[in-house]
């Protein structure tokens, strides 16, 4: 198998070679890409033939993959390594594969003609009939003896005589037919009245005869046409006159009338489709408080999460409406959002929830590295304290811009 594809490889080898090879010292070098391809009208496979000349193959060298022939066998030397064989050891045989299946049975051949029935023997002559013995002493039965061959069939007796044919008897009178009833009178068609005598055709009259044609009048004869005269002698050419004063300039024209407009190019492709910048402001949690846990917790879970559009924002802010209930010191809210649904990073500034009754706002801030795009996000609350505690949390925005 490796020898086949070795063949193969040196015959696509051959064919455009010579476009890019030149000979070298010793040998011939060639630059590749190198590609192999008959010429057209070419009959002959392609190969590239390695003679062995008996002579010790070229030293491996670092960088380097020859092919050569080394007893009568292919061998290839990679990268400054030793000379190997390229082919591989005989692989064991195979198992023996199973018997087939026996074939099926094949179609019974037609019958045979049936042969003619030869042809029936004439009857034998019937015997005379002996006279009659007389009757002896009537003996033992004795034992049925063998039934004896059937003899032909005697001939068919003569066709008698056939018999008169009787009389036909009389025939029984037809009985009476039914009375028809009477038809109604029909009325008398009146008498045709007799056709009148068709009168004579009157003779036709004689066709008057042609007048003769009366002789063609003679063709006038042609008049001379007349000779041309002489053309005349060209007159001399006359001096030059003098060269008139040079005229003064003349007023400058008025400007004509705008041209046509040209004809209008035609539209450019269409650009791409452009992104709305994300609205100013979204909201999230709207409720009359909120319980918070002992550190970060995401405000009513999952039901309250937004996906924004944010390619085009460029500064993001949070804001907070608080109630009569605080969180203690340096706790605070804020949005978070996720590129991957499972890591949340954070996307505003805090918003501290420390002070009751009052709208707390973060400050505007550019848009974190990564966050234009279009993601989930979700606000969430840092509560600061040891135990959860109760927070007047009425109102979550976030705004873009």
């Amino acid at each position: 198998m490796k020898n086949c594809r070795l063949a193969i490889m040196l015959s696509l080898l051959s064919g455009i070679s010579w476009a890019q090879c030149a000979t070298g010292t010793p040998g011939t070098n060639c630059t590749g890409p190198l590609s192999v391809q008959p010429q057209s009208g070419n009959n002959t496979q392609s190969a590239i033939t390695l003679v062995d000349l008996g002579l010790p193959v070229l030293a491996p060298a670092a960088g380097q993959y020859t092919l050569s022939v080394a007893s009568g066998m292919i061998v290839e030397s990679d990268n400054g390594n030793s000379y190997h064989t390229l082919i591989g050891p005989q692989g064991p045989q195979g198992p023996t594969g199973a018997a087939g299946s026996q074939g099926a049975t094949g179609a019974a051949g037609a019958t045979g003609p049936q042969g003619a029935v030869g042809p029936i023997g004439p009857a034998g002559a019937t015997g005379a009939t002996g006279a009659a013995g007389t009757t002896g002493a009537t003996g033992t039965a004795g034992s049925q003896g063998a039934v004896g061959p059937i003899g032909p069939p005697g001939a068919t007796g003569a066709t008698g005589t056939t018999g008169a044919t009787g009389s036909a008897g009389s025939q029984g009178g037809v009985g009476p037919a039914g009375a028809v009833g009477p038809a109604g009178v029909q009325g008398a068609v009146g008498p045709v009245g007799p056709q009148g005598i068709t009168g004579a055709l009157g003779a036709t009259g004689l066709t008057g005869a042609v007048g003769p044609i009366g002789p063609q009048g003679v063709t006038g004869a042609t008049g001379i046409t007349g000779a041309i005269g002489p053309i005349g002698a060209t007159g001399a050419v006359g001096p030059a006159g003098p060269q008139g004063a040079a005229g003064t300039a003349g007023a400058t024209g008025a400007v004509g009338a705008a041209g046509v407009a040209g004809v209008q190019g035609p539209a450019g492709p269409q650009g791409p489709t452009g992104t709305m910048a994300a609205p100013s402001d979204y909201s999230f949690y709207y409720g009359t408080g909120y319980k918070a846990g002992v550190g970060t917790v995401e405000v009513a879970g999952t039901s309250d999460r937004n996906q924004i559009d944010m390619t085009n924002a460029i500064s993001v802010r949070c804001v907070a409406t608080i109630g009569p209930a605080a969180l203690p010191s340096g706790s605070y809210a804020e949005a978070e959002y996720t590129p991957d649904g499972t890591n949340w990073f954070p996307l505003s500034g805090e918003v501290p929830v420390t002070t009751p009754d009052g709208l707390y706002s973060s400050s505007w801030q550019g848009l974190p590295t990564g966050a234009n795009g279009d993601y989930m996000v979700r606000i969430v609350v840092l509560n600061a304290g040891s135990v959860a505690a109760q927070i007047g949390l009425k109102q979550l925005h976030l705004q873009f811009k």
